[in-house]
């Protein structure tokens, strides 16, 4: 398919205008500031029969992934410090309801920051636009380029070597207070083509044009990068985008919106930028529904999807993540409804009926707002290891007449950070870690595979996995052994790993594993674990044997 004719597709439709067509009529709190990019084309050649997903990272300063042409929204949070003083001196600050400074106490500044990632993100001329009267500082990897500048439009010049960019509001004016604050990132896209990005015409290619961030932001949104890295996978699961672990998300009003001031707090991303994504993807989206959300806010994020995600995209529904890991305040709620409905006496039990019970309903809101189950993936998560839990969360009233797929996370190597194998483990050479994991962690792994996949057909529903991939990570006084780390870093790096990884890829599709969601896009490496497929945003494939290793997998095995 043409690239002209893959960009003659892509529709330009408004909120407002899809706002207007919502069954109720009841607009509400709906945004109309944000256009809506359909491809409505059913022959994307980058994912359409990819088998493969992948997990997003979370949005917040410090992750390797320039997501946003608008680097602004992956801020800090903002911090009161004082002018030459203290970098936070726990103040309050004077913050509106889109998280806007209104005003500043007496010696009181507000920082913020953004790329604190080594440096890894790109150097040049970013600008800033904003709104108000008042006065902007920059320090560490910015400075103020004062020729080319105009109040509302500051140019910076940015050196990543010199650490992240910090912006200070130093003084606003509380009748017209600084905001609307935008960090425009330098380049553009070329116009022929969505994924690439360009400084100038040259990196374009059959006459097409760089087309400036700073003319597109509002529409182009997203990062060609970003976009570049992850076009060939066919769906994306938002859970850390949607902040989905210890969510206090419950009631509409208080949800995400376009116009928060930036998308990095513990409210997470809007569900329009959700969408937008996977349109400009064409991927299918995954949602992990807050678990105190109420059923007003299912509804009408139901509604929000339906009415603005390409018509021909499947949405994958998913309640919370994880409610079996007691690890995560979701499980305690799970529990603690369950006991409370008299579902059972037994918490384990209550804490997995009252999941599948609210999973269920929540499939039911879906399926009424969009008029059948033709477009939905009702998801029912479960434990990779715990055959007797998918059981209970299938058999419970009959919950699997309403579930399409049995999710699990079937990781391979997560006993290797375990304190009672930290001494045998760091003995052990990076060959002898990779022979372990082939020899007998992914053996094991496909083991539990096998055996949920056998749990999955019992029931007529399909196997997926919502996440997976290696588990190399410390846990207790593992976490901070510096030979292990160092010993897990070195065979995530090893190109052995590419391997192994398509050997486990194969074991899941050949014992009948349908959609894999790998964890997750770019993360860098460290004592909590080495989960990106990419250590950064831009890193050349050929030292990133995961991502090599995935991307051959789609290449070879269409849907």
């Amino acid at each position: 398919m043409s690239i002209s004719r893959h960009l003659s597709l892509i529709l330009l439709l408004t909120v407002s205008l899809l706002a207007s067509g919502c069954q109720d009529g009841n607009t509400e709190g709906t945004d109309t500031s944000l256009p809506i990019l359909y491809d409505t084309s059913s022959e994307n050649g980058n994912n359409v029969n990819s088998p493969l997903g992948t997990n997003s990272n979370d949005i917040t300063y410090w992750t390797p992934e320039w997501v946003f042409v608008d680097a602004f929204k992956s801020s800090q949070e903002w911090v009161s410090g004082t002018a030459g003083g203290a970098w936070d001196d726990g103040r309050a600050l004077d913050i509106d309801e889109n998280g806007w400074i209104r005003s500043l106490a007496p010696d009181q500044v507000a920082r913020t920051g953004m790329f604190a990632v080594n440096g890894r993100y790109p150097a040049g001329q970013y600008t800033v636009l904003y709104d108000g009267d008042g006065t902007l500082e920059y320090r560490l990897g910015a400075r103020f380029n004062a020729e080319l500048s105009q109040p509302g439009r500051h140019i910076i010049d940015v050196d990543p070597s010199r650490n992240g960019i910090s912006i200070t509001i130093s003084a606003t004016n509380p009748a017209n207070p600084i905001r609307n604050i935008r960090v425009i990132m330098p380049g553009g896209v070329c116009s022929n083509d969505p994924y690439q990005w360009c400084n100038d015409n040259s990196a374009c290619t059959n006459g097409a044009v760089c087309e400036s961030f700073v003319d597109n932001y509002e529409t182009q949104i997203f990062h060609p990068t970003f976009l570049d890295r992850i076009k060939r996978y066919r769906a994306f699961r938002f859970m850390n985008w949607m902040r989905t672990n210890g969510s206090t998300q419950q009631d509409w009003a208080n949800r995400p919106k376009i116009t928060d001031a930036r998308w990095s707090t513990e409210k997470g991303v809007p569900v329009e930028i959700m969408v937008a994504l996977a349109n400009r993807l064409h991927a299918e989206p995954w949602f992990t529904i807050p678990h105190q959300a109420t059923d007003d806010y299912i509804r009408r994020f139901a509604e929000t999807v339906r009415d603005q995600l390409s018509p021909d995209l499947k949405i994958y529904i998913e309640h919370s993540n994880e409610v079996w890991n007691r690890g995560f305040p979701q499980s305690a709620y799970a529990e603690q409804r369950g006991l409370s409905l008299g579902l059972s006496t037994n918490p384990n039990l209550a804490r997995a009926y009252y999941h599948s019970l609210r999973s269920v309903q929540i499939f039911d809101i879906f399926t009424s707002v969009f008029a059948g189950t033709e477009r939905l993936v009702r998801v029912m998560g479960a434990q990779s290891r715990n055959y007797w839990l998918s059981r209970q969360l299938l058999e419970f009233q009959n919950a699997y007449q309403k579930t399409d797929a049995l999710a699990i996370a079937p990781y391979f190597g997560f006993y290797l950070g375990f304190p009672s194998e930290e001494q045998r483990v760091q003995g052990m050479s990076v060959d002898d870690l990779i022979t372990e994991l082939r020899d007998f962690a992914i053996p094991s792994t496909v083991d539990d595979i096998r055996a949920q996949s056998d749990i999955a057909r019992e029931f007529g529903v399909k196997l997926v996995a919502y996440e997976g991939g290696q588990h190399l990570v410390g846990a207790g006084s593992t976490a901070n052994n510096s030979t292990i780390n160092a010993l897990f870093d070195a065979v995530n790096r090893d190109p052995r790993m590419a391997d192994l990884y398509t050997r486990y890829l194969n074991a899941w599709r050949d014992n009948g594993g349908q959609v894999f969601m790998h964890y997750l896009t770019a993360s860098g490496y460290g004592r909590f674990g080495r989960w990106g497929s990419l250590e950064y945003q831009d890193q050349p494939a050929a030292s990133a044997p995961k991502f090599r290793a995935l991307m051959d997998f789609i290449q070879n095995n269409p849907q």
